[in-house]
């Protein structure tokens, strides 16, 4: 990246982290600062690995740390369109090019789920946002999603459901860009075997067992 554009991403970071420290929820353990500054450092992974232009790569750092600051209304609704919102204002303060504004706003909009991203630069967003299913931080930050979701009743009353949500997550998702196809992809099947085998064992206690049931 150019020098103007740098001093763009870090003014987006500096900007991005006070919001998410000062304006987001505790109840959202999962998407906070911390998980946004991986977002960040998987995203420099992933365009590493495709040489991306400048401009390309300003689109990619911008909408990674924007991604979810939509958060900060308080409410998980929407945060997609507050996200935008967010990130649109803050490049016209820079007198960003309205097609770069525009490539933004679609990578965040990609990270939707169930995602469909078009280009390669929504797919290293979408890619970056969901990188620790193929690492070893996948049960860190599957149990700090549980405990963000337990706020709208939507994580289950037991271990087995929560067990088995991850692993319905873990099937139904696929890495778009072949860098994490080929550097995530089988972690992350191991994580479905293991948990798979976690869920067997646990139902065969459960039937021999008839004070678990």
């Amino acid at each position: 990246m150019n020098k103007a554009q740098k001093k763009i991403v870090a003014e987006a970071k500096k900007v991005v982290t006070k919001l998410l420290k000062n304006s987001v929820p505790p109840i959202f353990s999962f998407h906070n600062v911390a998980h946004t500054q991986d977002v960040a450092k998987a995203a420099q992974l992933i365009e590493e690995y495709y040489q991306l232009s400048d401009e390309d790569r300003f689109i990619v750092f911008i909408a990674a740390w924007f991604h979810d600051t939509g958060f900060s209304t308080g409410a998980a609704e929407g945060h997609e369109q507050e996200s935008v919102r967010l990130v649109t204002a803050f490049l016209q303060q820079h007198n960003t090019d309205a097609e770069v504004i525009h490539q933004v706003a679609a990578c965040i909009q990609a990270t939707r789920l169930p995602q469909a991203p078009l280009t390669i630069l929504e797919k290293i967003i979408c890619d970056a946002d969901l990188y620790h299913l193929g690492t070893g931080k996948f049960k860190i930050w599957s149990a700090r999603l549980r405990r963000e979701l337990k706020h709208s009743d939507k994580a289950g009353n037991t271990e087995e459901e929560w067990r088995q949500a991850d692993i319905d997550l873990l099937i139904s998702h696929n890495y778009h860009t072949e860098f994490c196809q080929q550097q995530l992809e089988p972690v992350k099947q191991g994580w479905v075997k293991k948990l798979q085998q976690k869920q067997i064992a646990s139902k065969v206690d459960t039937f021999d067992n008839p004070h678990l049931k």
